[in-house]
This record gives structure tokens, sequence and C-alpha cells, in this order.
């Protein structure tokens, strides 16, 4: 193939040393080229020609290689010394340049190069060309123009950035040219040829390199080597950066720390160097594909930093910080160069962190704003800045730590000029913390505002105080739809649900955004759903919140949702995943952060092990630390109410009245009826029935089912689930399924369950009585009375081998004898039963008794009987 004059082809490397392996072979077979090869740093141009030289080896063709240095440029004939230094040179080419002057030392060691490609084919292959020395370079010249009549292929690299005056000597010669460009998606894919990828791989790795091949072939290697490719794609960075030192090394790393588009003065300032300099290494940045404009791709960023340490670390970002400070840009962007630094000495530092804080808390950035506001604190010396940032920092610290807000929260509490958004923040954290008299003070004094509270965040507040205390003070214009809306939400925990508490559940859920304020009000809103059998829409909703809080950083708020989707759990009757998630949900924060919101999470727990029948686990709940202010709120009661209901499962029935007392004796303190909350009326009732007290026990219900609300369809549940269980046995079914309806139009499918259990067990019973007691037609005998009915809650007297009604009918198992019978009937001794119910054997011993005598069987063999023809019921 004849020279061609400046002939170009652009080409990945990989067609690159294709096209050099042909002329190789031409070579071989006596037609002579030069070859200039360009590219962007790090763009192959020293790996290809290794694989030219490796090639022309297995063809046998004598080489002669050399590498240009910037150091050693004005070494006179360095690269000569190299060439002469290649293995398999011929003595006689280092004689060739012996003694004389330089032209003549030249010419005779061009002309022997010249007589050795007539005899053999020769390379001369080098490196750098931009960085040889003068002497070197004349001899390159004289052997370019004679190639055409030789076996002589020369192969010389060189840089894109390489001045004109240099490369003008080459160029005007004749010459092939060969441009490498980035590795193509394609090339990338061929280069993977076999690896076994998902295909999607070598785009990847191009978006990461920008088909840099260092890059891409390190991504490859540590791809076949299982290794990491964050660590693999670092490194190569680092060595390329390595590679040429300074001042590129450091204007890259500015480059890296700026992290912006900036000017290359900028660069320079940041850097330390020229901006000549600065603006030769960023060109040359930019031919590597790492740098897009000033700026580079964000895992190389990150791979430049990543080494940074101490001094260096904070004087860079100290000096990148002030550059964009000075050239206007956002106080967040300034902020975030001072808090890596660690540094705010400069007069503007302080004020720019604090509006930095102020920024990145619109979106959410908490740990960012705290950490500008402790640097500033830092650094604060008078009182008013002291105060402004503990206010802020009381503000942002609360949805992730509430505990440390408290300090802050203390410094809201003693200020004598709190501003309206202060006053939200110290009601917010005194709910969290039961301090009920600083939330009404901090709510009241906003009617001294002369900017009224937004109706919204007074609408928030009042439904807030409602689910703490059952009450609220906050305010706001007469006949605002905001409180009007409230206000009827609120009123759930008093009538239950019905179609308007719905209907405003869905306004707040729709138009309240996750805020600090709007916690509470969005978890009433949820649970108002919830209580009006529209357990999925509630159950949507609560999802959608929790995966907001979580993307937000709010961790106060995702735990106290979750806390909500567990009870959702329990009444839906999933006492395993409710646990299971009321667990989740505590272990997000420790008690102190828990604040009185803890009693919530901790009451779903208990309820749901207690309707497991995981008593120890039960047990082990109730050693939580609780906050003694938790007893205050009526959180505290929803607590006690899920411990006495507890110790009615247990066999604690004493212990249980005197919790179901205290929840009276609060609300009564507060002037309170909240049936929804807590029905203690009819809770007593129960635990006066477990007491053999049935007497108190109907007065009570019908005390519950007089003051409920047409609408409480909870409430009225529990009364006449009560009634149905002490009333008589004609009675006792109807009273049952009324009940049943009632808590499954309240959406409680945990109670439906329970009362659905013991209609079951009715059924079967009475089921079983016909089937034993056989229609006999037997003649009255003249004069004979028929027997009277005894007196209810007296057994008549049975016919020999005939069951008593009573026997049959109105002795359903308790709960807790139901536990022990089924636990008996799998086979497991009386002391494996008291310790999986967490109550003594002696206790055991009685429970069976009961249950053989009302069952009417004679022990272990016939209970499992009883209970296996319940089951196929």
């Amino acid at each position: 193939m004849g020279a061609i004059w400046g002939q170009n082809r652009r080409n990945d490397p990989q067609e690159a040393l294709t096209f050099l392996e042909g002329l190789l072979i031409e070579c071989d077979a006596g037609t002579g080229e030069t070859v200039l090869v360009g590219g962007g740093p790090a763009s192959g141009k020293t790996h290809l020609q290794n694989q030219v030289m490796a090639r022309a080896k297995e063809l046998g063709i004598l080489t002669l290689s050399a590498t240009g240095a910037a150091d050693e440029r004005d070494v006179d004939g360095g690269v000569i010394d190299q060439l002469l230094a290649s293995p398999a040179r011929p003595r006689a080419l280092t004689e060739s340049f012996g003694a004389g002057d330089t032209d003549e030392r030249i010419a005779g060691l061009c002309s022997a190069i010249h007589r050795l490609a007539r005899e053999r084919a020769v390379l001369v292959a080098v490196d750098d060309l931009h960085h040889v020395d003068e002497t070197s370079a004349r001899l390159l010249l004289r052997l370019q123009r004679r190639t055409r009549s030789a076996a002589l292929l020369v192969v010389l690299n060189h840089t894109d950035s390489w001045d004109a005056g240099g490369a003008l000597p080459f160029a005007g010669q004749p010459h092939r040219h060969v441009q490498l460009e980035p590795l193509s998606v394609r090339a990338i894919a061929d280069l993977m040829a076999g690896d076994g990828h998902d295909g999607l791989l070598p785009e990847r790795i191009h978006e990461l390199s920008a088909g840099n091949p260092l890059l891409v072939n390190a991504l490859i290697d540590a791809h076949r080597g299982s290794a990491d490719a964050g660590s693999a794609y670092s490194e190569a960075v680092q060595r390329l950066l390595n590679r040429y030192g300074s001042p590129l090394r450091e204007v890259a790393t500015a480059i890296a720390v700026l992290d912006t588009e900036v000017t290359t003065d900028a660069v320079a300032i940041v850097a330390g160097v020229d901006p000549r300099d600065a603006e030769t290494s960023t060109g040359w940045l930019a031919g590597t594909g790492l740098v897009a404009g000033v700026r580079f791709r964000p895992p190389a960023a990150a791979a430049v930093v990543g080494g940074l340490r101490g001094p260096e670390k904070a004087r860079l970002h100290a000096r990148a910080a002030e550059v964009k400070h000075l050239r206007g840009l956002p106080a967040a962007d300034v902020a975030r160069h001072l808090v890596t630094a660690g540094e705010a000495g400069a007069e503007w530092a302080l004020p720019t962190l604090v509006v930095a804080a102020e920024q990145v808390m619109l979106g959410d950035d908490i740990d960012f704003a705290a950490r500008c506001l402790k640097l500033a604190a830092s650094v604060a010396t008078a009182r008013w800045e002291q105060q402004t940032i503990s206010q802020l920092l009381a503000k942002i610290t609360w949805r992730v730590n509430p505990a440390a807000a408290a300090p802050h929260l203390a410094v809201l509490r003693q200020g004598d000029s709190l501003d309206q958004s202060d006053r939200i923040a110290l009601a917010r954290q005194s709910l969290w913390f039961g301090e009920r008299e600083t939330f009404e003070r901090a709510v009241v004094a906003f009617e001294d505002d002369v900017e009224p509270l937004d109706p919204r965040t007074a609408a928030e507040l009042s439904l807030a105080g409602h689910w703490h205390y059952g009450a609220s003070v906050a305010t706001a214009e007469t006949g605002d739809p905001w409180l009007h809306t409230a206000n009827s939400l609120a009123a759930i925990w008093r009538t239950g649900a019905t179609e308007e508490t719905s209907g405003c559940a869905e306004r707040i859920l729709q138009n309240c955004r996750l805020s600090d304020t709007s916690l509470e009000a969005l978890a009433t809103a949820i649970l108002a759903l919830a209580y009006d059998d529209k357990a999925d829409r509630a159950a949507g909703w609560c999802t959608s919140l929790s995966e907001e809080a979580e993307y937000r950083g709010a961790v106060a708020w995702k735990a106290m949702l979750d806390a909500i989707g567990a009870s959702l759990l329990l009444r839906r009757g999933e006492v395993a995943a409710a646990a299971e998630q009321a667990n989740r949900a505590l272990a997000m924060l420790d008690g102190q952060n828990w604040g009185v919101a803890i009693s919530y999470p901790l009451a779903t727990l208990l309820t749901a092990h207690t309707a497991a029948g995981a008593f120890k686990e039960a047990a082990a709940v109730l050693r939580y630390p609780l906050p003694e202010a938790a007893m205050t709120t009526l959180g505290g009661v929803r607590y006690l109410r899920a411990r006495g209901q507890f110790h009615l499962a247990t066999n604690r029935g004493l212990a249980a009245v005197s919790d179901f007392q205290r929840c009276r004796r609060m609300l009564h303190e507060w002037d309170l009826d909240l049936p929804t909350i807590a029905p203690w009326r009819t809770d007593l009732a129960e635990a006066h029935l477990r007491l053999g007290n049935p007497t108190p026990a109907v007065e009570l219900a019908q005390q519950q089912l007089g003051c409920a609300a047409p609408t409480d369809a909870y409430s009225r549940g529990s009364a006449l689930r009560v009634l149905g269980l002490t009333g008589d046995s004609a009675a006792r079914h109807g009273l049952l399924t009324r009940a049943a309806e009632s808590f499954k139009a309240s959406g409680d499918r945990l109670q439906l369950a329970r009362t659905m259990r013991w209609l079951n067990q009715l059924s079967q019973r009475a089921e079983r009585s016909s089937s034993l007691v056989k229609p006999v037609h037997v003649p009255r005998q003249a004069g004979r009375q028929s027997t009277p009915r005894p007196p209810l809650g007296q057994p008549a007297t049975p016919r020999p081998g005939v069951p008593r009604p009573d026997q049959i009918v109105t002795s359903a198992l308790s709960e807790a004898e139901l536990r022990v019978a089924e636990l008996a009937a799998e086979g497991r001794t009386n002391r494996q039963i008291a310790g999986m119910l967490y109550i003594t054997v002696s206790t055991v011993e009685q429970h069976l008794t009961r249950v053989y005598r009302k069952l009417g069987v004679a022990g272990r063999s016939g209970l499992a009987d009883e209970l296996a023809a319940a089951d196929g019921q």
C-alpha cells in the first residue's frame, strides 16, 4: 500500500489495531509506512502501541521502541538511546551513532536503520512523540521521509493537545493518521463477548467511562473478577491522574471539590495554580471523557476526592466556599463546603449557614440542615445568634431525633420574643413530650398575633390536641371550614364513625400535607376510615404516608405512621402481622425519642400478643419503660386498657378491674367519655363476668348501651356481647349475633372474630344437644305436673343420661379455658401449658377441671374429640 499524504482515520482502539496489523503485514512484505496515532489522554495510544509491538514480534519484525518523557525533553538524544537499547537491535546500529557532530551522527544512524530495513522488516515505535527531545525528533523525521523505499514501519503516538509547531514537521510529510476515539457501546460489548452479562452491562460501563479505554478495561476486569466496580473505577481514575502529576492532579481535585459549573479562574484559585495551567489541564481532562465543561461526571468526582484527607481536604473546601460565596452562588452550595471543611471563621460564614439550613429544610434535608446549624452554633457569640440557632434546631431536629430537640425546646420555652413559627414548633414538640400546659399556652398565644394563625395549621393543632388529650384549645375564625372539618372529625372518639366523619377524614387526608403539625390529624383521619369499615382505604393512606415519611427522612413521622398501620392490622384480625409491625415501629426510635407517643405502639403490641395467646411476649411488653407524662394522655388510657385485657386473659381479674377503673377515673377527671377509645364500662363488665359477678356486669353493659351514640357501633357491640354472655339461653344467640353485626359495622375484625367464636360454640353445643336428646313420646300420667323452670342462673335437675340444657348451651368456655383446652388436646403437659400461657400449673388444673365439667367429658382423650368435632363445624 503506497503512502497517502495525511489520510485521517477515526477509529476506536480495536479498529485501529486491525488497521495497524494490516500495515505490519505489508511491512513484512516489503512496504513501509509512517503512521501518526493521535488521541486524548488515556485514549489507549500506549496500549495500542504495545499490541502492535507484540504482533510485530509474532511476525518476526525487528522492533525498536522508545517513549518520550516531559522531564527528559532536554536530554539530547534521549529517545535515540532508548531505540538503540532495544533488546533485538543489531550491534551495527549502536556503532553507527558514534563520533562526529550531531548531524553526522543522525545521518549515520538513519542510514544504518534504512539499510537494515532493506534486508528485513523493521518497526520503529515511539510513544508520546510530543515529549521527544530535538535530536531524536530530527532522526524520526529523516526516517519518516525514507519509509517508502524500505520495509520500515514508523508508528508515532502523540496527544491531541500537541502544539502546532511541534506537530507540523511530522504532519507535513507523507503519513497515515489514526485518530483514536472513545470506545462505543458496541465496541465494549465486543470486548466482553463470552463474558456472560445481562446485555445492559456494556451500556452501563460506557455511561461510567465515556468510552475511555483505561476506565473501560478497569470495569471489565472488575466484572470478570467479581470485584467491586466502584473500587476498580476509582483506582483507574487515580492511576490516570498519578500518571500525569502536577498541575493536572491539583486541577482535577479542585474541579471535583467545586463540583459545579465555574470558570477556570475559580478552579485555579482553589487548586492554587496559574490560570493558564488550569485551562490547559481542564482541556486535558475533558479529553479523557471524565470532565464535561468544568465539571466531572458524578462517579469520577467521587473517585478524585475520595482520597482527600485531613488538612488538605479542609483547605480545599474552605477555598471552594469562599470562591462560591464571592461569586454569589446559593447559600446551600456554599455551606456544603463550610460543613465539609468544618470551618466557619469568616464573617459571612455564620449567616450563610443559617440561610442554607432554612433553604434545605424546604427539601426535607434534615441532616444537612442540622449540620449547618451546629457549625453555626460553634462560632456564634451573640446571645440573639445563639437563640436563633437553637430555635431553628428545635424545629428541624424533632423529625429524626425528638430527644435531641429537647434542649432546644427549653430555649423556646424560655424565649420572650418568639414568633409564630417558634410557637408552632413549641406546641408541636410539647405534645410529643406530654407537656399539656406548654402546648395550651403556645396555642392560646396565637390569638394575640397580628397575623392570624393559618386555618389549616389551627385545624391540625386542634386534631393533635384531641389525639393526645381528647380536647383542644386551638381556635380559628368563626365558621372557618378547616376548623369545622377538624371538629367534626374529632367527634369520632365520642360518637364512633359516621358518614360525616369519613367524609371529613378524606378531606383532611387529601388537603393536609404530611408535616410536623399534621401528623396526629392524619392519624385521626386514617383511624376514622378504619372505624367506618373502610379498612382498605385506611391502609392505603397509611402506607402511602409512611413511604413519604421514609423518603423525606422523617423517622419520627414514619415510626408513628407504622404504629398506626400496626393497629389497622390488629383491627383486621391479623394479630401476628400487627405484632411484627408494632415491633418494627418501636425499633425506629428509642424510648426517649418516642416520648409519650410510645404508648400507642405498646398498646397495639400488647393487645396483639394477648389476642394470640403469646402471654410471655405480652408480659415482656409491660417491661418497656413508659414516661410518667404518658398517663396524662389518651395514649396512657389506651395502654391501661390493653394491660387490663392482658390481665383478664391471664386470669388476673382483680388486676384487670384496677386498670379499667383507673381508665374511668382518668376520663372522669378530664370530663371525657370516649367509648371509641376506652369503653371502660364494658371492659369492667367483662372483668366482673370473669370474677363471677354477673349482676354488675349486666348493669355496666346496660349503662354503656344507654349512653352510646346510635352511630357508635363498637360501643354497642361491646355492650351487646356482655349482655349475650349473661342473658338467658333463649336470648343469648340473638344478642351475640347483634354484637357481631355491630363489630362488623365498626370495622373491628378482631372483636368480630372473638364474638363469632362464642356464637360458634353455642351453635355446636346446641347441635350436640339435639343429637343427644331423642324425642320420646311418653303418655302423660294423669295429674302429673310439668317440672317448673328454675330461676335464671340455677341448673335444672337433669334426667339420668340426658345432658342438662345449661351444660350444653349456657356453659360456653371462657377464652382462658379454651386456650388451655386446645393445648391440652394437642398433648401438652400441664407444666408446658403453664409455661406457654404464663400462668401457674395450679391454674391450668383448675381450668381443665371446669372444661371437663362444662363439656361433659371424662379427660383429655374426650377433650380432643370434642374440640375436633367443634373444628369440623
